[in-house]
C-alpha cells in the first residue's frame, strides 16, 4: 500500500497527513468536473466485463470517503480496531448507483470529501501513528488518509477512461 500504484502511478508516500488533507479537495473537484462533461449515457454506461460505469465509481468513492472517515474516527476511539474486509463490487451493486442521480451523487460525494479533510486536518502526530488492523494488515492512519487520496486520484483516471470507452484498471477497493 505505499509502494507506486502500477496501474495509476501514484505515490503519496512521502506526503503528511497536512498534504492529503490540501490535495483531496482539487482531485474531488477534478473528478466531479470529469463526471459533468461526460453524457448521461456515458455515465451509466459500462465500458467493458467487470468494468464499473463512471456513475457506479462515483458511488464507490461516495462510500470509500466516509469509510476511510470511520477508519480514523475507529483508531481515535480505540486502540487497534480491527476491521474486517468489505466486498466494494457487492457494495456497489446493492446501492445500485447505475440507477442514481449524478448531481445527488456528486453533492453526498463532495460533502463526504470535505468531512473526510477536516478530520484529517485535526489529526496530531500521535494519532496519526496509531495503527488499524485492516483484515490482518497493520496500517496507520496517516496510511489511511494516504489511500483515500489514492483512491480518488486512481478513479478519476478509470471515470476518464471508462467516458472515453476504454476500460477502466482494476478497482481498488
Amino acid at each position: 500500500m505505499e509502494q507506486v500504484c502500477s496501474e495509476c502511478d501514484f505515490d503519496a508516500s512521502a506526503a503528511g497527513v497536512g498534504q492529503v488533507a490540501a490535495d483531496l479537495g482539487p482531485v474531488a473537484e477534478r473528478i466531479a468536473e470529469h463526471l459533468r462533461a461526460l453524457p448521461a449515457d456515458v455515465v451509466r454506461h459500462r465500458p467493458g466485463p467487470g468494468v464499473w460505469s463512471p456513475i457506479e465509481y462515483l458511488g464507490h468513492l461516495r462510500e470509500s470517503m466516509a469509510f476511510h472517515r470511520w477508519l480514523i474516527e475507529r483508531a481515535a476511539a480505540e486502540q487497534t480496531p480491527v476491521i474486517p474486509a468489505v466486498d466494494p463490487d457487492a457494495s456497489v451493486a446493492a446501492a445500485d448507483y447505475h440507477n442514481g442521480e449524478l448531481a445527488d451523487l456528486l453533492g453526498q460525494f463532495e460533502r463526504r470529501v470535505a468531512r473526510l479533510r477536516e478530520t484529517i486536518t485535526q489529526l496530531d502526530e500521535d494519532l496519526a501513528r496509531r495503527t488499524i488492523d485492516l483484515d490482518g494488515r497493520i496500517v496507520s492512519v496517516a496510511l489511511v488518509a494516504r489511500s483515500a487520496l489514492h483512491e480518488c486520484h486512481h478513479h478519476d483516471g478509470d471515470i476518464v477512461r471508462a467516458g472515453q470507452g476504454r476500460s477502466g484498471l482494476t478497482r481498488q477497493p
